[in-house]
């Protein structure tokens, strides 16, 4: 009988290959497929809530008028209830067979997921609507971003029309409210959040990947605002650690 000598180091050659092969790509590993209506892609309602998600779970989604979906999004068929537009039509999700699926559905139902639906409105006008569950024990709100960066986000980035804090206290714009005043306010959170589809800010703000971008023909008179959803929930975390200003009891008339 021959023998074959097997050299030592094309064994470790072969044994390395072996590890550092790539493993195969896996369906958790893929992107989530969202179909939905063409008339909301066409309103941008895709690019309001699934950079938001994505950015909160780490799940990219991307959305799709028809064809083969992980998820479906409609206003018939089967599937949880998630909002209901101006016209009283209920729309439904079906979140499919994925675990991921039912993130993307508890997202929408949560706090944040709600103030993403109910904050898109095109020319100002609000589109959508949901329905607001009261719980027994209420979860206490959870900010993740950098509070650190957020301060200086903000100083730099809304400093010029609010007072931020002690830094621009005799700065900002005397029609525009402190934020200290604005943390007063039931729903702080979910305005900050979506600044800036509030006036006047979306005449010159950019939000990466939420946003359409600036039409070239249409001249920005003020610095633009251009920032990431990552940065919109470092201020957000930013503010949540400002104490409220004591506006007084409300005005009451006879």
């Amino acid at each position: 009988m021959t023998r074959f000598k097997i050299p030592f180091g094309a064994i470790i050659a072969f044994l390395a290959a072996l590890i550092l092969a790539p493993a195969p790509a896996s369906a958790q590993s893929a992107d989530l497929t969202l179909e939905m209506p063409e008339a909301l892609i066409a309103l941008g309602f895709d690019k309001q809530i699934l950079p938001r998600f994505g950015f909160k779970h780490r799940i990219r989604v991307t959305a799709v008028a028809e064809g083969p979906a992980d998820m479906r999004l409609s206003s018939g068929g089967d599937g949880a209830f998630v909002f209901r537009d101006a016209g009283g039509a209920d729309y439904l999700l079906d979140a499919g067979s994925d675990p991921r699926g039912e993130t993307f559905l508890g997202w929408l139902n949560s706090a944040p997921g709600q103030a993403a639906v109910e904050s898109f409105a095109p020319e100002g006008r609000q589109m959508f609507f949901t329905e607001i569950v009261v719980k027994v024990v209420q979860e206490e709100e959870v900010f993740d971003g950098d509070t650190r960066a957020g301060s200086d986000l903000a100083l730099l980035h809304c400093g010029r029309c609010h007072v931020v804090d002690s830094r621009n206290r005799m700065g900002g714009i005397g029609s525009s409210p402190s934020f200290a005043a604005l943390r007063a306010r039931g729903n702080w959170s979910e305005l900050f959040r979506a600044f800036y589809v509030h006036n006047p800010h979306p005449s010159f703000t950019q939000v990466e990947g939420v946003t359409e971008p600036f039409d070239p023909n249409r001249q920005v008179h003020v610095a633009k605002v251009e920032i990431t959803l990552e940065d919109v929930e470092a201020i957000t975390a930013f503010v949540a650690t400002i104490e409220p200003k004591d506006l007084g009891r409300p005005v009451q008339s006879n």
